[in-house]
C-alpha cells in the first residue's frame, strides 16, 4: 500500500501473494533518480515499479487496487480461503480437491 524500494523488494517478491494500490505502490531495486544519474533516462516511479506495470507485465503483483480500502476488503476475502490452522478441517477440506 505503499513504496518499496532496495532490497526490501525480493521480500514481497518471494511471497504467495501480492497487492498493490495504483499511484501509491512502487516496487524497485533502485529510484527513478539513480536510473536517471546511471543511464541518464527519465523514468517515472509508476513506470518502473508502479502497480499497473506489476500487475500486467512483470507478474509480481496478483492485482492492482483504486485504493487502500478495496486492497484491505479483498485480503479480508482472501483470508477467507484459507484455514485458521492446521487443524481446521471444516475450510481445510474445502480446499483439497480428490
Amino acid at each position: 500500500m505503499g513504496p518499496c524500494a532496495g532490497g526490501a523488494v525480493y521480500s514481497p517478491a518471494l511471497t504467495d501473494f501480492i497487492f498493490m494500490v495504483e499511484k501509491s505502490s512502487y516496487m524497485f531495486l533502485t529510484g527513478p533518480e539513480v536510473v536517471k544519474t546511471v543511464l541518464n533516462e527519465e523514468v517515472t516511479k509508476e513506470q518502473l515499479g508502479g502497480a499497473k506495470i506489476h500487475s500486467s507485465k512483470s507478474g509480481v503483483s496478483h492485482r492492482a487496487f483504486e485504493n487502500d480500502m478495496e486492497i484491505i476488503a479483498s485480503t479480508r476475502e482472501l483470508l477467507t480461503y484459507l484455514p485458521q490452522n492446521s487443524w481446521d478441517k471444516k475450510r481445510t477440506k474445502s480446499l483439497v480437491r480428490n
